[in-house]
C-alpha cells in the first residue's frame, strides 16, 4: 500500500490550525504521514501542535521567506509517493476520502485531482474541478484561465514535485507553475477522482484574492507569453467588473446572495 504524504504549512494560526489537524490524523488511510511547516507562529499555534505530536511525523518551526517557501521545505522530510498540501483552516471532506482514493485503485499518473467544496459567507458550495491540461489549451488560454484545481485536492507524485519544487519567484502562482511543469515535463497524464477531496476555507480570502493584475503577470513570465498590453487590459478588465459587482451587491445583498446560492449546489 502506497505512502501518502499530508503536509501543513502554517504561521499564526491558533484559530484554525487544529480543525485542519484534527481532519488528517483521523484520516482511516493505514500508511499516511503527517508533516507541519511552521514559520515560528508566536500565538499559540505551536502549543496546539504540541498536543497532537504523536500522530505528526515532522513538525518544523523556522522563520520562512513564505508559503511555497515552506512548502519547498517540507520536500526534505516528505517520504510518501504522492504528497497533498492541505493548508491550516482547511481539511478534508471525510475520514475516509483518502482511503477512497488510493485502497482500490493504482496510479501511473503524476497528478491525481478532485473537486473542492468552499465555505465562505453563503455557507458551504461544491466546486467541480475541471483541469485545464486535459483540453490541450493554448499559452494565452494557460495564462487567462486557472489550471481549474486547487492544491488542496491535488495529490502530486513525490518525486516528479522534488525535482520541480516551487519558485520563490512567483509568491502568488507557484503552484501553477509547479502543476504545469510537473504535467508538461512528465507524463502528460492526469486523473480525476470524480469527488470532492477537501474543504476550502475562503472565508477570510486566500493570498491571491484580489490581486489579479500579479497574478496575470506571474503567468504569463512563466509560460513565455509576450503580449503583456493583452496581460494589464484584462486585468483592469476584471478588476473593474468585480468593483460593478460588489456595488451591486452592497445595494441589493439578498438577491445577490439567492442568486448565488442558485448557481452551486450545496454539499454539506
Amino acid at each position: 500500500m502506497k505512502r501518502i504524504s499530508i503536509v501543513t504549512v502554517c504561521f499564526n494560526c491558533i484559530d484554525t490550525i487544529e480543525q485542519t489537524i484534527k481532519s488528517v490524523i483521523s484520516q482511516d488511510y493505514p500508511n499516511l504521514e503527517y508533516i507541519i511547516i511552521d514559520g515560528a507562529s508566536q500565538d499559540g499555534t505551536l502549543n496546539i501542535v504540541d498536543k497532537y505530536q504523536n500522530f505528526i511525523a515532522k513538525v518544523l518551526s523556522e522563520p520562512d521567506r513564505g508559503i511555497f517557501d515552506a512548502m519547498n521545505k517540507s520536500l526534505n522530510y516528505v517520504t510518501g509517493e504522492y504528497v497533498l498540501f492541505m493548508n491550516a483552516g482547511d481539511r478534508f471532506v471525510s475520514s475516509h476520502i483518502v482511503s477512497d482514493i488510493f485502497e482500490k485503485q493504482e496510479y501511473h499518473e503524476n497528478l491525481i485531482y478532485g473537486d473542492v467544496n468552499i465555505q465562505n459567507e453563503l455557507g458551504y458550495l461544491f466546486c467541480k474541478a475541471d483541469a485545464i491540461y486535459s483540453k490541450k489549451p493554448t499559452k494565452k488560454e494557460l495564462v487567462f484561465k486557472s489550471q481549474g484545481f486547487c492544491h488542496q485536492s491535488l495529490f502530486t507524485k513525490t518525486s516528479m514535485l522534488k525535482n520541480v519544487g516551487f519558485n520563490l519567484k512567483y509568491p502568488l502562482g507557484a503552484d501553477y507553475d509547479t502543476t504545469a511543469q510537473i504535467y508538461y515535463k512528465g507524463n502528460q497524464e492526469i486523473f480525476y477522482v470524480g469527488q470532492p477531496i477537501s474543504i476550502f476555507d475562503d472565508r477570510t480570502g486566500g493570498a491571491s484574492h484580489n490581486k489579479i493584475v500579479q497574478i496575470l503577470k506571474e503567468r504569463a513570465d512563466f509560460f513565455g507569453y509576450k503580449p503583456l498590453i493583452c496581460v494589464y487590459l484584462y486585468a483592469y478588465k476584471e478588476i473593474i467588473i468585480n468593483k460593478v459587482k460588489a456595488i451591486i451587491e452592497s445595494l441589493f445583498p439578498n438577491i445577490v446572495r439567492t442568486q448565488r446560492m442558485k448557481k452551486y449546489k450545496v454539499e454539506i
